[in-house]
Parts: C-alpha cells; sequence; structure tokens
C-alpha cells in the first residue's frame, strides 16, 4: 500500500459535491437493517468526502461523525447538511493514521462506513483501530463502485480512457504522484481482521449522465482533476466534449455500475 499524495484530489470539493453519483436508497436501506441503525446509534464515516454516505445515514443514528484530511471536502459537505435541515453530524478532519489520536473525540460507535476510500488506506492498521472505537455489536461497511472510466464497458468508457492518455499519458495519475494502489481483495483482508464475519451486497445501477455531468465527474477525481490538467485543462476539456458528442449526437450517455459492499461484524 502506497501513501496518497496529499494533493490527492486538491481542488476537486466542488466537483464532487456536485457531480459525483450518491448510494443508491436500496444499499443504504440494507445497512440499516443490517446494523439495526435505529436511531440510537453512532456513526463514523470514515473518508466521508462531501458526506454522499454521512448525510443520507445521518437519520438512522443519533450522532454521524463525518472525518476527511480535506477542509474543502468538509466545507461542501457542511453545506450539503445545512441545506438538508441535517443538525446531528460533527465534521472532523484527518484521516485513518489520525483514528488513534482522535478516539476519545470521535466516541463510541455502532458502525463505521467508507465509501470509495478504503483502498487508499493502511488496511490492517485502520481495522485495529476501529476495533477500539466499534461497539462489541458494530461493524463496518466498506462500499466500492466500479470506477466508470477505468472499468467501464462502453465505446464512452474507452473514449475516456484514450482522451486522458493523450492529454496525460499511460500512467493513471492521482493527485501530484501516480495510481499505485495495490491491495488484496476485501474479503481475505477483512477475514484476518476483528471483523471477520462478513456479508457481501452487490447490485447493478444503470444510469444516463449527460456529457456536461461527466467533464463535471472527472474534474472530481484524483486523475483528472483540474490541478492535474493545469493549463492543458481548457484543451483536454475540448478535445473530450467533441469526442463524445461524436459517440452520441444527444449528449446522453449510458452505463451500467456495479456496486459491492462488504458489511462486516466481530467474528
Amino acid at each position: 500500500m502506497n501513501t496518497p499524495s496529499p494533493d490527492l484530489f486538491a481542488g476537486t470539493a466542488a466537483y464532487y459535491a456536485r457531480f459525483r453519483p450518491g448510494y443508491p436508497d436500496e444499499f443504504l436501506a440494507q445497512v440499516v437493517e443490517h446494523f439495526g441503525l435505529d436511531g440510537t446509534g453512532r456513526l463514523l464515516d470514515l473518508g466521508c468526502g462531501t458526506g454522499q454516505l454521512t448525510l443520507p445515514l445521518a437519520a438512522h443514528v443519533v450522532q454521524a461523525v463525518g472525518l476527511d484530511p480535506d477542509p474543502a471536502m468538509l466545507r461542501e459537505a457542511s453545506a450539503a447538511a445545512a441545506r438538508a435541515g441535517i443538525t446531528n453530524v460533527r465534521w472532523l478532519i484527518g484521516s485513518d493514521r489520525d483514528l488513534d489520536q482522535l478516539g476519545d473525540e470521535i466516541g463510541a460507535l455502532r458502525v463505521v462506513t467508507m465509501g470509495r476510500s478504503f483502498h487508499w488506506m493502511e488496511h490492517d492498521a485502520t481495522l485495529r483501530s476501529l476495533d477500539r472505537l466499534v461497539d462489541a455489536d458494530g461493524g463496518i461497511v466498506i462500499v466500492s463502485d466500479d470506477e466508470r472510466v477505468w472499468h467501464g464497458h462502453s465505446d464512452w468508457h474507452a473514449a475516456i480512457r484514450q482522451t486522458i492518455h493523450r492529454w496525460l499519458g499511460p500512467q493513471r495519475r492521482a493527485g501530484s504522484g501516480s495510481y499505485e494502489v495495490q491491495h488484496a481483495p476485501f474479503d481475505e483482508t477483512l477475514a484476518a481482521s476483528p471483523f471477520s464475519r462478513v456479508g457481501h451486497y452487490s447490485m447493478t445501477v444503470s444510469r444516463s449522465p449527460s456529457i456536461d455531468e461527466i467533464v463535471g465527474y472527472l474534474y472530481s477525481t484524483s486523475f483528472c482533476s483540474p490541478a492535474v490538467l493545469g493549463n492543458r485543462l481548457a484543451d483536454f476539456e475540448a478535445d473530450l466534449r467533441l469526442t463524445l458528442r461524436q459517440l452520441s449526437p444527444s449528449g446522453i450517455l449510458t452505463e451500467s455500475i456495479n456496486v459491492d459492499a462488504w458489511l462486516a461484524k466481530r467474528g
């Protein structure tokens, strides 16, 4: 596991808040049922970003805590909470590496969620730290959905990959670094952890994003953010829009995305 660059998502927060797809209601209902979230427990969303998991699940706990190392992400999350009238969320700056230090401030937890974030963390150390924070009958949720650019099978997914390669080269970027995150399958990691009783949840979601939404999504990523593109941004965007418009004159694209989650309790 490599250490992510500190500027991994620099300048992406506004795009992340607006263009990252939320999680399906069916999946959220599964989390609530699996962990018996009845409004009495507490939740930590680790690597919360702009609150895509924190905010919809806050209604099912007495308090939610969103933890993220990027202050801009937390500002967007806090603003979204205010707009929605959600008042039982605390936002803290930090990452998986700060869990032991922040343990007293975070407090005891019913459930910890990690959406599109666990692959950036030190897995074994994170799970050991969470073992000290999660209630005896609580657990954790790891969510991973298909990254539409790198795993998509449609012609327009391939066209995006080719456009990125033309402008940024063949090596996938990750902020000012490169993407070299490698890890064991989550099932294996969890089986060897304190949270070894694992349920796997999977569903397929169909979406019809517009070209505008795809451009905004790319600007929310660590590999194609405005900071990564720099002075190539305008030319990259013009090239991408032309390429996608040739594939879809209507400006609407279609895709099917797999959402996978590991819901784990102590063995």
